[in-house]
């Protein structure tokens, strides 16, 4: 069922994008969360104000010195300090610094000199970090790091991973690089954060040591920053931001995962969507949904976190999505305030935040979210079917059902209809739902509505329902209400990638076909089989066991020669993988008899069967980016690879029903797909299109409007030209070319986009003539990558 469910922000930051700041709540209590200390293979020279403590008792020390150039024990002060190269365990961390200090009576550490923290895929630097647990206080400084939600809390511990501490690049003059900002107009400052102790530049800003750290400066030597920074891998004098190499980006294997989308529809028109797998088969072109996904991996960066029990807060904090330096899009956000309750929920604010798009443009952005259980509070969309128009809803708390089920409710308040004062959007009482909607005055009543999920995972079960009441009013619930509920199984078929078991039921579902449109089912119930196997995959590509030394840029982002992965590429001809879907359904069914408004309860049965795949006659090759990690990355998520090939495919269905019709069809699809260029270069570098012609042999015809075979010949296309950069249009429709159809002639959808598309993020402008709807697209862009990466917020030059 098609529910208007999706809706528009101009936050632009998911609630995902911020999770990434409870970072130093997860990290910092970790620290502590033992009081035991050990010392492994202690540095000869080590001597330090004193022995060492014994190892503690414990089986498994929670912190573990592995090495330092000296470390001791200060009795007066009852604190271990090392000192040097510190290298430490903590409940799978692996720390390095160059000074560690933990006093076990006040349960408290501080920790300076290029901290370098990482587990798995996380990882964070700093210039300092304090933390006491008995006071429940913290302090981080010059803070960056990457964190990855997918893997945060399974990550397994670093072994070999030892990441060098690295300065942020340098931009001359900040005034020099200022922002066209959008709203209000004008322009603002390219903002910048100062540099690490440590780093050029760090001399300026450092305040004087204090009485109590000169004297430790004499015990212990001295403390970071009094001596010279070692030699950094991004060097002091980088110069502007562009100009970093591919040795300082320290990333390696970058790889486009998922997006997040939004939009905000201009127009009146409901979003058609395709929920029937007869309408599915593969030869009709329909547009990606924009909705759903998540960023999971994100770059952080700030000048200083301080943290206060459950509260920790921030003058300044950027992040972004994007793996390289400089970053095509980052927001950064002032007085930045996080708390998280009892529950584990974390609540963000900020203040006079803005989003960057390749360092020229500013936006205006709202940091007011919530990591936990919460989702983004308000909605706004529009619905003309359903809603008469422009509604806003509000997301209520999930109510939680047992231990991994919810039922999400948003109440909707319809604002165009309130105004107007009438609705068109249901038949009169009393009427045969299949009569035609009449225009009605609107009650009190009428201006509220609600919509409804649940998701109830019940053991190798799971039970999901979406319900949309557009109205409370008694004398139009029978009109204004649609649902979808599913109980399904997973079944484990031989050689199949998936396949699953369900029983279904629904009330007023809308289902598209073709020119058609969308067509109403009164209500449906009834079994389920489907399943899904890949042919012909591909082999997966091994890494070679043997490292490359001479792979320097991995080397001074890791610490480590990196794994040579050969793909071997054949230039064609070949076969791409074959996909092949069935599905068998049986159940009862309402709904309107063809071209009439007769409604007509018959049993329907069905099996699909589609088979596709693409004959690929060339293929090129992606950039090399051997040499320059970002090459194939400039305009778009995932590197551009050129070829030429046939798409082709064969669905065929059969179905009967009670009442004695039956409808059956084999369809024969195909066309050529090319792309030209690799989108790297400013003017006409990308050009892709794509077009299938459908022929459909028909045997019988069913007796109802919702699933009646009526586009015999069809052609379908999709192109997309690069115009210059970044500036790409995008177009798409599918034809009726049967000239016995009374729809010969008739497009069965259309739409046109203009878009600004880069690597981390895609803005376009679309409207489709077909069902009337104009808009906005945002879509960020979600990567996985290898590396630490580089700070991506400029430090200024001092002079």
């Amino acid at each position: 069922m098609n529910l208007p469910a999706k809706f528009f922000s101009w936050r632009l930051l998911s609630r995902r994008h911020l999770a990434l700041l409870a970072l130093p709540a997860i990290l910092m209590p970790s620290l502590l969360s033992g009081a035991s200390l050990a010392a492994e293979k202690p540095s000869p020279q080590g001597q330090g104000a004193g022995p060492a403590p014994a190892p503690s008792a414990e089986p498994t020390p929670s912190f573990v010195v592995i090495r330092a150039d000296q470390q001791g024990y200060d009795q007066q002060l009852n604190r271990f300090v090392a000192t040097g190269n510190v290298q430490a365990r903590f409940n799978g961390w692996l720390l390095q610094a160059e000074r560690v200090e933990m006093a076990e009576k006040s349960r408290s550490i501080y920790i300076s000199g290029q901290v370098r923290l990482s587990k798995g895929d996380q990882y964070l630097q700093a210039s300092r970090l304090r933390y006491s647990e008995l006071e429940g206080t913290g302090e981080l400084d010059d803070v960056y790091g990457v964190i990855d939600q997918d893997t945060l809390l399974s990550d397994q511990p670093t072994v070999a991973q030892k990441p060098s501490f690295v300065c942020p690049p340098l931009v001359a003059d900040p005034a020099k690089k200022s922002l066209v900002r959008l709203i209000p107009p004008g322009r603002t400052n390219l903002p910048t954060m100062p540099p690490p102790a440590g780093c050029p530049g760090s001399e300026f800003t450092r305040p004087a040591l204090s009485l109590n750290q000169a004297l430790e400066s004499v015990a212990f030597g001295p403390l970071p920053g009094e001596t010279p920074a070692k030699p950094q891998p991004l060097a002091a004098g980088a110069g502007e931001p562009e100009q970093l190499t591919a040795t300082e980006q320290r990333v390696r294997n970058v790889a486009y995962q998922q997006s997040w989308g939004t939009q905000l529809k201009i127009n009146l028109d409901a979003v058609i969507d395709t929920n029937d797998s007869l309408n599915s088969a593969g030869y009709g072109y329909r547009p990606p949904s924009v909705g759903g996904g998540t960023i999971s991996r994100m770059r952080f960066q700030g000048a200083q976190i301080k943290i206060q029990a459950k509260r920790w807060t921030a003058e300044e904090m950027a992040f972004t999505n994007d793996p390289f330096t400089p970053a095509a899009s980052w927001s950064i956000a002032r007085k930045v305030v996080a708390v998280m309750d009892d529950k584990g929920v974390t609540k963000i604010k900020g203040r006079r935040a803005q989003i960057l798009l390749d360092g020229k443009v500013s936006l205006p952005a709202i940091v007011n979210t919530t990591i936990g259980e919460e989702e983004i509070r308000w909605a706004a969309d529009t619905d003309n079917q359903d809603r008469d128009g422009f509604f806003i809803g509000y997301n209520l708390d999930p109510i939680r059902l047992g231990r991994n089920g919810s039922l999400r409710l948003q109440p909707q308040l319809m604002l165009q209809r309130a105004l107007e004062g009438n609705t068109n959007s249901y038949v009169l009482p009393g009427e045969s739902l299949a009569s035609p909607n009449t225009d009605q005055p609107a009650t009190l009543a009428d201006m509220f509505g609600l919509l409804a999920a649940l998701n109830l995972p019940m053991g190798w079960l799971s039970l999901n329902a979406l319900a949309s009441l557009s109205t409370f009013n008694p004398d139009n619930f029978s009109s204004g209400t649609r649902s979808t509920g599913q109980l399904s199984a997973p079944l484990a078929l031989p050689g199949h990638n998936s396949a699953s078991a369900s029983l279904f039921g629904s009330y007023r579902e809308r289902i598209y076909n073709g020119s058609l449109g969308l067509q109403t089912v009164v209500y449906s119930y009834g079994a389920n089989l489907a399943g899904r196997i890949v042919l012909n995959k591909p082999k997966s590509p091994r890494p070679s066991k043997t490292p490359d030394p001479t792979d320097q840029a991995t080397d001074q982002a890791t610490g480590q020669a990196a794994e040579k992965i050969t793909v071997p590429r054949s230039k064609g001809p070949f076969f791409q993988p074959v996909n092949l879907n069935w599905a068998a359904q049986s159940g009862n069914y309402e709904a309107t008899l063809f071209e009439t408004n007769t409604l007509e309860t018959i049993w329907r049965s069905y099996a699909n069967l589609a088979i596709s795949s693409t004959l690929q006659l060339w293929q090129g090759a992606a950039l090399d980016s051997s040499d320059d990690p970002t090459r194939g990355f400039r305009y778009a998520a995932s590197p551009v690879v050129p070829g030429f090939g046939l798409d082709f495919g064969v669905s065929g269905y059969a179905a009967s029903y009670s009442d004695g019709a039956s409808q059956n069809t084999l369809t024969l699809w195909g066309g050529p797909a090319f792309t030209i260029g690799q989108f790297d270069k400013p003017f006409f570098d990308y050009t892709r299109f794509s077009t299938s012609i459908a022929g459909t042999f028909l045997n019988g015809a069913s007796p109802f409007g919702f699933d009646r075979t009526v586009d015999l010949r069809t052609v379908s296309f999709q192109a997309a030209q690069q115009i210059y950069g970044p500036l790409v249009i995008e177009a798409g429709a599918t034809f009726n070319i049967d000239s016995r159809s009374e729809f010969y002639g008739d497009a069965s959808y259309s739409y046109v986009e203009l878009k600004l598309q880069r690597r981390s993020y895609e803005i376009g402008v679309f409207y489709s003539p077909y069902d009337g709807i104009g808009g906005i697209r945002v879509k960020l862009n979600d990567f996985n990558f290898a590396g630490t990466g580089t700070p991506f917020v400029p430090r200024p030059r001092t002079r």
